[in-house]
């Protein structure tokens, strides 16, 4: 999990498009609040507004073409995701659906990243937990500002501060609740996430021992070649644009004392 800069200017479809639709669905809420607020109607949105190609493709610029939650590369693939959920929305699994959620808030470039099908659809869904529920904005009058949202907003905050791994599995750093519930509620040493991370680490590890053989071997031309093959490698295991950079980051920082052979 990485911090995700996206552009400031968000792209043309939201600016035009996504804006007049915020302003139907505001109107057409404040004409009869109370329909909303039961489910018994719904927003209808436009997928090729808030989905448009323009979008997507800025998405998969500013993320590296990874998905914004567990960081695997999903190339041109995976979801728009609506970091607030646009329809309905639970503080917690297992709960009812309550309406109306963010709808002002659908075609927001500030609210839109891409996330693999497996994040978006299975585990986050219309999950959004708030430290104090009671501070929900729950129509477009109200003020988001009040809430204190539990999940880690990847393009707000540096989620590395939160979340950190040791080997392949992720812990909250100093016990961070929003730590846990971000890694909890997405699943993310669920699934077969753990074993991805691993079998990137344990190549890595391998360029590492290289490096530190290379040590002994001042001397030796063909190993110390080796070796810059090596560290070349290891410091592209980092780049934002790597996947599980921010497990690499930890594997290597820590030397690879957590990481399995």
């Amino acid at each position: 999990m990485i911090r995700i800069h996206k552009p400031k200017t968000p792209p043309e479809k939201l600016a035009t498009d996504g804006k007049q639709k915020r302003r139907s669905h505001c109107a057409s809420y404040s004409r009869n609040p109370s329909a909303y607020e039961t489910g018994t109607k719904k927003f209808e949105f436009d997928s090729s507004i808030y989905a448009h190609k323009t979008v997507k493709q800025a998405l998969i610029k500013a993320q590296h073409q990874k998905c914004c939650f567990c960081e695997r590369l999903i190339g041109t693939d995976g979801d728009v995701e609506h970091f607030r959920p646009k329809q309905a929305y639970k503080q917690a699994p297992g709960e009812a659906l309550k309406y109306p959620a963010y709808y002002w808030l659908a075609y927001e470039w500030d609210n839109l990243y891409l996330a693999c099908t497996g994040c978006n659809q299975r585990h986050k869904q219309n999950l959004f937990p708030l430290q104090n529920p009671a501070e929900r904005a729950t129509n477009h009058k109200e003020k988001i500002e009040q809430e204190q949202p539990l999940f880690i907003d990847f393009g707000k905050e540096n989620p590395e501060d939160f979340v950190g791994f040791r080997g392949e599995v992720a812990y909250a750093i100093k016990g961070s609740q929003r730590g846990q519930i971000t890694i909890d509620l997405l699943k993310l040493n669920n699934r077969v996430l753990p074993e991805a991370r691993l079998k990137n680490l344990q190549k890595l590890q391998v360029f590492n021992q290289v490096l530190l053989l290379a040590k002994q071997r001042p001397n030796d031309q063909e190993f110390q070649e080796l070796a810059k093959e090596a560290k070349d490698i290891l410091e592209n295991a980092v780049l934002d644009s790597a996947e599980f950079a921010s497990v690499a980051r930890c594997a290597i920082n820590s030397d690879f004392q957590h990481v399995i052979n």
